[in-house]
C-alpha cells in the first residue's frame, strides 16, 4: 500500500469518526432535552439535576461544535469548477466509505444506494450513468459492483449522514 493512499484512509477515518461522534452528541443532547421538556420527569427532578443537565447539554453543543470545526475548510467549500454535484459528491463519498469498509473492496450494489439515499432503482442508475459520463467513476461491463472511482479524491466530500449499511 503506498504512503499516499495510506494517508488517504488515515484521513477518511479520521471524518468518518468525526462525522458519526458528531451524531453520537446530536443525539445524547437531543435525548436530554427531551427528558428536561417531560413535566412528569420535571416535578420529581431536583434543580441540581436539571442544572447538571442542562450543563450536559450545552457541553455537548460546545464538543459537537469543535467537532464540526475540524473538517478542513476546503472540504467545506465549494467543489471546484467540473467537480461534482453536491448529490453526485455524495454519491461518491458513499460508494469511496462502502469500498474501504468492506474487506474485499468491492463496491455497492444498486440495492444499497437505493436504501441508503433512499432512490429509485431507475434514479440510482441515472446518477451511475452521469458520474460515469463526468468521468468520476467507471463501470465494467459485466462484472458485480463493477465500479471504479475516478474522480480525483480531494472533490470527495464527506458524507452529510453516518454511513451505514441499510
Amino acid at each position: 500500500m503506498s504512503e499516499e493512499f495510506e494517508k488517504e484512509i488515515n484521513r477518511l477515518r479520521l471524518r468518518v469518526a468525526n462525522s458519526e461522534s458528531r451524531t453520537l452528541l446530536e443525539d445524547a443532547a437531543a435525548r436530554l432535552h427531551a427528558i428536561l421538556q417531560d413535566e412528569v420527569i420535571e416535578e420529581g427532578t431536583p434543580i441540581e439535576a436539571s442544572t447538571a443537565m442542562e450543563l450536559a447539554i450545552e457541553a455537548i453543543k460546545i464538543a459537537h461544535g469543535k467537532l464540526k470545526a475540524v473538517i478542513p475548510a476546503e472540504k467545506r467549500a465549494a467543489v471546484p469548477p467540473g467537480g461534482p454535484t453536491r448529490q453526485q459528491g455524495q454519491f461518491l463519498a458513499f460508494i469511496r466509505e462502502y469500498m474501504m469498509r468492506n474487506h474485499a473492496g468491492v463496491a455497492p450494489t444498486h440495492a444499497n444506494l437505493q436504501r441508503f439515499f433512499n432512490l429509485t432503482a431507475p434514479s440510482v442508475n441515472s446518477m451511475l450513468i452521469r458520474l460515469e459520463r463526468r468521468g468520476f467513476i467507471q463501470r465494467i461491463t459485466g462484472k458485480a459492483r463493477g465500479i471504479e472511482l475516478t474522480v480525483n479524491p480531494v472533490w470527495i466530500p464527506p458524507l452529510d449522514r453516518p454511513f451505514r449499511l441499510c
